[in-house]
């Protein structure tokens, strides 16, 4: 089966839109995926971006439908099932499968120190119970853990699992990950290290999965495409541009002090409200002001 057909192109870590009473916000959702859909981009809810250990079950689900129901079967939907109860994950498998979700999603549990032969076993055991096609993730800035990337080729010959999705950084890593996957029909590498996505997709890479294409959808997609017919040069130009919009909230900042001003950003572009689940802490409202009126000024040409 040719994977790479499906499973690939722009696939956004979606942010989780919340009201202020933190409950799942549907506009925002919708907002959102109405973006995703005219930059044909897939999304990815429940991954890091999403919030996904901070919101109950009953939230994940209230997301999961609100996405399947907004996309209508006109893209893919990726729906992440990370958690540190291997029965948990496959009940929430199930229920995104009735859904209708098309992919699942998911990385190591991360309480209990594990090593290479407790990580194989997970995954075989998760591959072989949910009902459908499953993505591998290795993100150690949050799990503490590194996927070896044997141990990743070795799961690709699993027949439920279909790629991997890699958000660690480091050249070699990248290099030797490129050098065994992308002659593979069956099985697919994504790269969640964004300002490598132009390099990436230049090198055999099938698909890329940047946060900040949740405020600027369109210009990850012309990297994509400029990439794919060749504009090397293109694609390059327009890696800078996201690169500046990427550091704005990133640079200098923890992850639980970069999806606040993420989320301010995308309420400056009317996309949804600033607010996060705990232990996260959202912007002031001067500091929402301040960002507002920068990104606006710095990005709003990106604005759609």
């Amino acid at each position: 089966m040719n994977h790479k057909e499906k499973y690939c192109g722009v696939i956004v870590p979606m942010l989780t839109p919340l009201t202020e009473s933190l409950d799942i916000d549907k506009q925002g959702v919708e907002n959102i995926i109405d973006g995703f859909i005219k930059n044909k981009c897939n999304a990815f809810v429940l991954g890091t971006t999403g919030e996904s250990s901070s919101i109950s079950n009953n939230k994940k689900l209230n997301l999961v439908k609100y996405t399947v129901e907004a996309v209508n079967q006109r893209n893919l939907v990726y729906a992440g099932i990370s958690g540190n109860c291997l029965e948990e994950s496959i009940d929430n498998a199930k229920q995104f499968a009735d859904f209708g979700v098309d992919v699942l999603v998911a990385h190591l549990p991360c309480y209990y120190p594990i090593d290479e032969k407790h990580m194989l076993n997970y995954f075989e055991k998760l591959a072989d119970a949910v009902p459908l096609p499953l993505m591998t993730y290795n993100i150690p800035v949050t799990t503490n853990i590194s996927m070896p990337l044997e141990l990743v080729d070795k799961l690709s010959h699993h027949e439920n699992i279909v790629g991997f999705k890699d958000s660690q950084r480091g050249d070699d890593r990248l290099e030797e990950s490129l050098s065994l996957w992308k002659k593979r029909k069956d099985f697919t590498f994504h790269l969640g290290w964004a300002a490598m996505s132009s390099y990436g997709l230049q090198n055999g890479l099938d698909g890329i999965v940047p946060s900040s294409a949740n405020l600027v959808p369109q210009l990850y997609r012309e990297i994509y495409d400029a990439v794919r017919r060749g504009d090397i040069e293109k694609g390059d130009q327009i890696q800078e541009i996201t690169d500046v919009i990427s550091a704005y909230y990133q640079q200098g900042n923890i992850l639980s002090d970069v999806f606040p001003i993420f989320k301010a950003m995308m309420k400056s572009f009317g996309l949804c409200e600033s607010y996060v689940a705990s232990p996260m802490m959202t912007v002031s409202s001067s500091e929402l002001k301040i960002i507002e009126n920068e990104v606006l000024e710095k990005f709003g040409i990106y604005k759609n």
